[in-house]
């Protein structure tokens, strides 16, 4: 065979083979970043439903059920957070539990739900800017003045 020859041989054959190698990879990284997407939105689901559940918590009335649907929420958290968001969250809960409440504060149950929802969202956006100049927050539906009180009737 000569040169010619071989050179007409292996151009479809390399030709062929940087076809399979970039579709190969092109579904890797779709694949890959359909992943991301949808571990985002679960995790975003199950962020949102903690939220809901700690807002319950406050304005319900049926005390029993919001602790249950705080505690369901808490549990998925565990599975689904990233590590920094499952240490917040376990302050926060340690901080907030009945059996802590003779030294609960509205600034330090604001700051350490901050510091949560602030973690949340770097597990959501993985962007260190996003928690740039955010704000101190706090609960809403209940005031500073109702929110202690509220404490310390459950402390009873």
């Amino acid at each position: 065979m000569t040169v010619e020859n071989w050179v007409q041989l292996l151009v479809p054959v390399i030709s062929i083979f940087v076809a399979v190698v970039s579709a190969a990879v092109s579904y890797f990284l779709t694949k890959k970043n359909q992943l991301n997407v949808d571990e985002r939105r679960l995790k975003e689901k199950f962020y949102l439903a903690y939220i809901k559940a700690v807002s319950n918590s406050v304005v319900s009335n049926d005390i029993e059920e919001s602790r249950d649907q705080l505690a369901n929420a808490q549990n998925e958290l565990l599975l689904i957070g990233s590590s920094d968001v499952v240490a917040s969250l376990m302050e926060f809960h340690d901080y907030c539990k009945p059996s802590s409440k003779q030294n609960f504060t509205v600034d330090r149950h604001d700051e350490i739900l901050t510091k949560l929802i602030m973690n949340m969202r770097m597990d959501l956006y993985k962007n260190k800017k996003i928690n740039s100049r955010y704000p101190l927050i706090h609960l809403a539906g209940k005031s500073s003045r109702e929110l202690n009180e509220l404490m310390s009737n459950n402390k009873k």
